[in-house]
């Protein structure tokens, strides 16, 4: 019987690439909570990788038996992991750095907040709805 936590299935034919989403939010969070404690970027992303190891051992305990992605699937997790933390660091960059007026800092805060809800929803919902206007391939 697996584990409530445990990853059930690999790729099949036909199917988007499964990634582990909570692995995602968990990185972030850390790289997140890094960046707000005022650490260095090195030591974020030492706490980030760090954060990433420990729940990597705790939900695949025996290691490489119970990661039942492929080499595709675990090139795909990391890329996608590694994309979100950099686009993190540049928006947090872009808002620490600049001296923006006050409608401005508005405006970038709005921009910020909009790109996590995409990437969110892309996360969430990989494959996009059929369209409603009944556009053919």
């Amino acid at each position: 019987m697996p584990l409530p936590l445990q990853h059930r299935g690999t790729r099949r034919p036909g199917r988007a690439i499964e990634t582990d989403k909570f692995l995602l939010i968990l990185a972030t969070a850390a790289f997140l909570a890094g960046l707000w404690m005022g650490l260095g970027p090195i030591w974020v992303l030492g706490t980030t990788i760090i954060a990433v190891l420990i729940y990597i051992a705790l939900r695949y305990p025996r290691g490489r038996p119970d990661w039942k992605q492929g080499s595709v699937e675990t090139i795909h997790t990391i890329s996608t992991m590694v994309t979100m933390l950099l686009m993190v660091y540049i928006v947090y960059l872009a808002g620490t750095s600049l001296k923006l007026p006050g409608a401005m800092q508005l405006t970038t805060a709005i921009a910020a907040l909009a790109f996590m809800v995409m990437f969110l929803l892309g996360l969430f919902f990989p494959e996009s709805p059929r369209s409603p206007l009944g556009g053919k391939k």
